[in-house]
C-alpha cells in the first residue's frame, strides 16, 4: 500500500485530512506536526507523497521542501490562504499544487488530485513541440504529476515511438510539426486499435476554428495554448486522467464480472443480445452460438413448463423473478443455477428487454440430489418420497386432477438373484429404472425406489383411463425388456406386478392420509401377486 505523509500543526486539519484519506483505504497514512517528526518519518519510511501546510513548508528557510526535493518526493501545499507570492517563492521545488482546504470544494479537489497521482505515477508522456521553452515548461508540470516525460523531434519520430512503445499514456503535440503534422499524426493514432485510446492534447496557438473542428471530429481530448497557464494545464491533466482511471476501473470490474458472473441480456421477446464469458464457459457454447438465440437452447427437459410460465408472467409484469433452474450444456451434461431475472428500461421508462444474473449451484444441487436419490438406480429414494408425497397430493387436488400412487415389485426377484447372482440382479433393477423413466417422463411424474426390488410412482391424470393406460404401458415395457428369468413361472422373462390407488378429484380428506394411500397400494400389490403376477390391481378412493 502507498504511504502518504500529512504534515500540519493544526490538530483540526490533521483530523480533517485523516478522515478524507481514510475513506477508501488507498494509503497507509502517517502524521507529523513538527519539522523534527517529519524528518524522522522520512528517514524511516518511503513516502509516495507529502501533504504539508504552508507554516511547516517555510520553516527554517524551506528546510522541508529542500529535503523533499532531494528525496524526489512530490508534495502538495495546503492552507486556508495561498497567494501568488507564495507560489513564486516555491516555484523551484517539487510541488504539485497549492490547495485551499477551507471549503468542501478544496477538500474534494485535494482528494481527486491525490487519487489521480496514484494512477499517473511513472506513466509515460510524449511531447512533440517545436518550442523548447514550451516543452521544458510542460516537462516541469508533468514531472510534478510523477510522469516520465519523453520527447520526439517530428511527427514520424513520434509515431515510431508510439508504435514501438505502446505504453505511452499521453501525447502533447503541436499542429505544425514536421514530416507528419499534428492532425495527420492524431488520425494515424486513432485508426490503430493498439493505441487509439491514448489521450491527445494539441498546442493550439495558431489553429483556426475550422481546423479545431477537424481535430475534435477525430477524437482528440483538448487544446492547450501559450503562454502556459499552469493551473489550466493541471486542470486538464486531472480531467483527462481521472476519466481514464474511471474507465480502467470500469473495465477491470467488467472483466471480473464477465469472467465470474453468469449473465445475459435479451430483448423483450427473449432473444439473447449479450452473454458473459462465464455463461459461455458453463454452457459450453460460444458467444456466436448464443447471440440471437432464445434461452431454450440451454433448457433442460427435466424442468417443468410451469416454471417458465411463472417466470415469463413475473417479468412481463415488470417484477423480478428469482428461482433455481436446471440447464443443459452443449455436451449434454446438466448444471444448476440460482437465477435473478428482471426487466430493463430505457431513459424514457420504456421496457427494452430483460437482464439475468445467475450463480452456479451445481455442486450444492448434486449434494442435495445424493441425499434424495438411490445410489444404484439414481431414482428418488424412500426418504424423498416421505418428504414430498404429501405436498404433491395437495397440489394435485388443488389443480382438480386425479392422482395415483402405484407400487410395483419385480416378480420372483429372490429366485433371479439365486439363479443369476446379485450382480446381475442389480443390473436388472437399473434396467427397470430406465424403463420406468421412459414411461413416466412427464415433469409431474415422480418415480421412487422404495427398497429392494420395490418401486413407487406418483402420477396425475385427467381420467382413470389415462392413469390405467400409463400403468399398463409401464408393465408391458418391463416385460418387453425380454430379460431371461427361468424362475419366473409362465413368463420366463423378468416381469413386475402393480398395486395402484387412484384418488378421485377433490376426494382427499383426513381419512386418506399418505400412510393410508400407501397401505391401499400395498394391499393391491399383494392381490396382483396372488393373482399370478405380471398384472395390475387397483382401487379408486
Amino acid at each position: 500500500m502507498k504511504k502518504l505523509l500529512i504534515v500540519d500543526t493544526s490538530p483540526y486539519n490533521l483530523k480533517v485530512l485523516s478522515d478524507l484519506f481514510s475513506k477508501k483505504n488507498v494509503f497507509s497514512i502517517y502524521f507529523a506536526n513538527s519539522m523534527d517528526d517529519t524528518k524522522q518519518l522520512i528517514k524511516k519510511e518511503k513516502f509516495s507523497l507529502v501533504i504539508t501546510s504552508t507554516k511547516i513548508a517555510i520553516t527554517q528557510n524551506n528546510e522541508l521542501l529542500i529535503l523533499l526535493k532531494n528525496k524526489f518526493i512530490p508534495s502538495i501545499i495546503v492552507d486556508s490562504q495561498i497567494n501568488s507570492d507564495l507560489v513564486e517563492m516555491f516555484k523551484d521545488f517539487y510541488i504539485i499544487d497549492y490547495i485551499l482546504i477551507n471549503s468542501r470544494y478544496g477538500l474534494n479537489y485535494l482528494y481527486t488530485l491525490v487519487d489521480v497521482l496514484t494512477y499517473t505515477k511513472e506513466l509515460n508522456v510524449l511531447i512533440v513541440c517545436k518550442s523548447k521553452e514550451f516543452s521544458l515548461k510542460m516537462k516541469h508540470i508533468l514531472k510534478s504529476f510523477l510522469f516520465n516525460v519523453k520527447f520526439a523531434r517530428n511527427g514520424l519520430d513520434a509515431l515510431e515511438i508510439i508504435e514501438n512503445k505502446a505504453d505511452i499514456s499521453l501525447l502533447i503535440c503541436d499542429y505544425d510539426i514536421s514530416l507528419l503534422n499534428g492532425l495527420e499524426l492524431s488520425k494515424k493514432i486513432m485508426q490503430n486499435d493498439r493505441y487509439r485510446n491514448i489521450p491527445i492534447l494539441i498546442n493550439s496557438d495558431s489553429i483556426k476554428n475550422d481546423l479545431k473542428i477537424k481535430f475534435y471530429k477525430i477524437g482528440i481530448n483538448d487544446f492547450i495554448s501559450s503562454p502556459i497557464l499552469e493551473e489550466e494545464i493541471k486542470s486538464k491533466l486531472i480531467k483527462v486522467f481521472l476519466n481514464l482511471k474511471q474507465i480502467d476501473e470500469i473495465n477491470t470490474y467488467n472483466k471480473i464480472f464477465d469472467e465470474n458472473i453468469i449473465s445475459s441480456s435479451t430483448d423483450k421477446t427473449g432473444v439473447i443480445k449479450s452473454v458473459s464469458s462465464a455463461f459461455c464457459r458453463i454452457s459450453g457454447y460460444s458467444k456466436n452460438e448464443l447471440l440471437g438465440k432464445h434461452h431454450n437452447i440451454v433448457r433442460h427437459p427435466d424442468m417443468p413448463s410451469k416454471i417458465y410460465e411463472d417466470l415469463w408472467k413475473t417479468i412481463k409484469d415488470n417484477k423480478t423473478w428469482k428461482g433455481e433452474i436446471k440447464n443443459l450444456a452443449k455436451d449434454g451434461s446438466s448444471y444448476w443455477v440460482s437465477a435473478v431475472i428482471e426487466p430493463i428500461f430505457d431513459k424514457q421508462k420504456n421496457k427494452i428487454g430483460y437482464y439475468a444474473v445467475r450463480q452456479d449451484i451445481t455442486d450444492k444441487k448434486r449434494i442435495y440430489e445424493l441425499s434424495i436419490t438411490d445410489g444404484l438406480t439414481s431414482l428418488y429414494n424412500r426418504r424423498h418420497f416421505d418428504n414430498i408425497a404429501k405436498s404433491i397430493i395437495d397440489r394435485t387436488m388443488r389443480n382438480n386432477k386425479l392422482l395415483a400412487f402405484m407400487i410395483l415389485d419385480v416378480d420372483n426377484f429372490k429366485k433371479f438373484n439365486d439363479t443369476y447372482g446379485h450382480q446381475r440382479g442389480d443390473k436388472i433393477l437399473i434396467k427397470i429404472s430406465d424403463s420406468l423413466r421412459k414411461t413416466f417422463k412427464r415433469s409431474e411424474d415422480y418415480i421412487f425406489r422404495i427398497g429392494g426390488e420395490e418401486f413407487g410412482v406418483l402420477i396425475t391424470g385427467n381420467s382413470e383411463k389415462d392413469i390405467l393406460h400409463l400403468a399398463t404401458l409401464a408393465k408391458d415395457n418391463i416385460q418387453a425388456l425380454n430379460i431371461e428369468h427361468v424362475g419366473n413361472e409362465y413368463y420366463h422373462v423378468v416381469t413386475a406386478s402393480f398395486g395402484l390407488t387412484i384418488i378421485g378429484k377433490n376426494k382427499v380428506n383426513p381419512d386418506y392420509e399418505l400412510k393410508h394411500i400407501y397401505k391401499e397400494s400395498d394391499n393391491k400389490l399383494y392381490e396382483a401377486k396372488e393373482a399370478g403376477r405380471n398384472n395390475i390391481k387397483y382401487k379408486v378412493i
